[in-house]
């Protein structure tokens, strides 16, 4: 059976584009923190703009990293590789996933003159991500197993309402099941062929009878032609 996908390194770029969009431009982290100050009654964590702003890009960037953790944990078995697949195929993986950063890195706009700071930043963040992923790759471990708590639970409920934390925090795992559910997702689409477009029976019957029709116009018209030389012939010659 032909593979439902393939991936290839310009999907990279585009698993990066998709994610921005979602979670910083669309912004799925700001309606994340308003939900929270209206579902809580805590007014005072958007109060104030400026460090709502803040709070938005942070979550955001902490949102990629959570993704970016579970597409480098779910790139072997995207690409037919098993858990004892060689180091040279495995470099598949590698460069499909580096290329995935400097994409990610280009989408977020990050300043020229920071560019590079930004960029191992994340690198140096997504670690540990990744060893908390390989901990718990089973998706609702966070908020399940007592003790599993990941980066992403505890460094926004501190960014979000650190007066209340555990508050917080479970609301940070909700959204981060939610996050997970959506980088998924996403990444499941990358390389998928598209479904043959079938045209119904009733279209096809209709296609049929008007090539029926056609023909026989196409036919009324040659017999048509036929006769009309018989009939001038006919006609007496002008004196």
């Amino acid at each position: 059976m032909a593979p439902s996908r393939k991936l290839f390194l310009t999907h990279a770029g585009e698993l990066a584009h998709h994610l921005v969009r979602a979670i910083a431009r669309d912004a799925m982290a700001m309606e994340f923190v308003r939900g929270y100050a209206e579902r809580h009654d805590r007014r005072k964590v958007v109060a104030n703009v400026e460090r709502l702003r803040e709070m938005e890009s942070t979550i955001s960037r902490e949102a990629l990293l959570l993704i970016a953790a579970e597409v480098r944990r779910l790139l072997p078995r995207a690409f037919g590789l098993s858990r004892n697949a060689r180091s040279e195929d495995l470099a598949l993986c590698d460069v499909f996933f580096t290329e995935f950063l400097e994409a990610l890195g280009r989408a977020l706009e990050w300043p020229g003159d920071e560019a590079g700071t930004e960029a191992q930043a994340f690198r140096r963040d997504l670690e540990t991500y990744s060893k908390w992923r390989e901990r718990h790759p089973i998706q609702q471990a966070a908020r399940n197993a007592p003790g599993a708590d990941s980066p992403f639970s505890d460094r926004c409920a501190i960014l979000l309402d650190s007066a209340m934390m555990e508050q917080a925090r479970h609301a940070a795992r909700e959204f981060q099941s939610d996050l997970l559910r959506l980088g998924t997702r996403i990444f499941g689409q990358l390389g998928g062929r598209p479904q043959p477009r079938r045209s119904s029976g009733t279209t096809a019957r209709t296609v049929e009878s008007r090539g029926r029709a056609r023909a026989v116009r196409d036919g009324n018209k040659e017999v048509r032609f036929e006769r009309k030389p018989a009939k001038r012939a006919s006609r007496p010659p002008r004196h």
